[in-house]
């Protein structure tokens, strides 16, 4: 009897153990980790996301947009908008590294893209066939919106007996590879406003890190930067070697709108303060050139109103991934470098926020 009572006891407290053991798994299995549960970072959770997002009203779509080479504002602006709109739209966006602005119209153009990033008046040439685009007319290319503007500056070493633009006739300028903004753009807008032509000058075909190295070993004469008014590139140049920025004329773009108005329509006057670079005296006098949005014709009209309300409404959070991302507002750079026809989304958008945008094509 002693026996079959142990026997009984031994076999209900293995029981026990197991049930014990069996309880302990199952905590581990269905409770997650303190780390997910607590963690501020919910980027990876897609489910919570979409149930704590307000969406704006827009149709299901998949678009790709063209920016530019990884790393620069224009790939960290265009990712940015892309992902604003992957999360409050229905819309799928996704950003792609390209060669920036030639390129972007032509990707747009062939349906490659269905959004390209550019500088103003590439589109216009894209259009019309101009330029580095001609032989071939993309007229299904339409004006979205602007954004923010890219600063030109051209440097010259401090000893140089180039005063102005205009004494860059017959000099070694550093302006940009071909194809690039910084050429065809920036640079060429730049030298125009002094009354200087790309045919009057010895062309340096290099990018702006070699144009610096080129100004240092003496391999060119001037410069041309493209970006912020504290540009990385010139920032880095002033520490090494003395250096002057040249002015463009007062009243040198309401001038240029009479002979090229697709071009002065993207620019505007900007001060670079005395003291923004080491050794610089006085407020210099540039130009800063809008970055524009251009869209196939083949995006729908709800797809482009959804994008442009995207940017509007979550302008505050474009701010927080790059400083240029201040200027996309109606009082910054959103309405601005239309030189191209609207896309119709686009005009019933800014109508709908009290902006009329007119086709300067009509």
């Amino acid at each position: 009897m002693m026996k079959k009572m142990k026997r009984a006891f031994a076999l209900l407290l293995s029981m026990a153990m197991l049930l014990a053991l069996a309880a302990c798994g199952s905590s581990g299995t269905t409770e997650p980790p303190e780390s997910s549960s607590t963690s501020g970072d919910t980027s990876g959770d897609t489910s919570g996301d979409s149930a704590a997002v307000e969406k704006i009203d827009s149709p299901s779509a998949n678009l790709v947009m063209g920016t530019a080479g990884a790393g620069g504002t224009w790939y960290v602006l265009g990712s940015g908008i892309a992902n604003l709109v992957t999360k409050y739209t229905n819309i799928n966006m996704t950003a792609s590294s390209t060669n920036g602005t030639v390129e972007n119209m032509r990707l747009a153009g062939a349906g490659r893209l269905d959004i390209g990033m550019t500088q103003p008046p590439a589109d216009y040439d894209a259009v019309m066939g101009r330029d580095l685009f001609e032989g071939e007319k993309y007229e299904n290319l339409r004006w979205m919106c602007g954004g923010h503007y890219s600063i030109g500056q051209i440097a010259v070493p401090a000893d140089s007996d180039i005063h102005s633009i205009a004494d860059l006739k017959g000099k070694r300028v550093a302006i940009g590879v071909v194809g690039s903004g910084v050429r065809h753009i920036v640079g060429n807008g730049l030298i125009q406003l002094g009354g200087v032509t790309l045919d009057d000058i010895e062309i340096v075909s290099v990018n702006q890190d070699q144009g610096t190295e080129a100004l240092q070993d003496g391999t060119a004469d001037a410069a041309v930067y493209s970006g912020g008014i504290l540009v990385s590139g010139l920032l880095n140049l002033s520490q090494s070697m003395d250096v002057r920025i040249l002015s463009i004329p007062q009243g040198s773009i309401e001038k240029m709108a009479e002979t090229n108005p697709s071009l002065a329509a993207a620019m505007k006057y900007v001060t670079i303060p005395a003291g923004t670079y080491k050794g610089q005296t006085e407020d210099v006098l540039t130009s800063g050139f809008i970055t524009a949005y251009t869209v196939n014709e083949d995006v729908s009209d709800e797809a482009v109103y959804a994008i442009l309300e995207t940017i509007y409404q979550h302008s505050g959070e474009l701010e927080e991934i790059s400083t240029s991302g201040s200027e996309y507002t109606l009082e910054g750079g959103l309405a601005e470098g239309c030189t191209i026809t609207p896309h119709p989304g686009a005009v019933k958008w800014f109508a709908d926020h009290g902006i009329t945008i007119e086709d300067p094509l009509a």
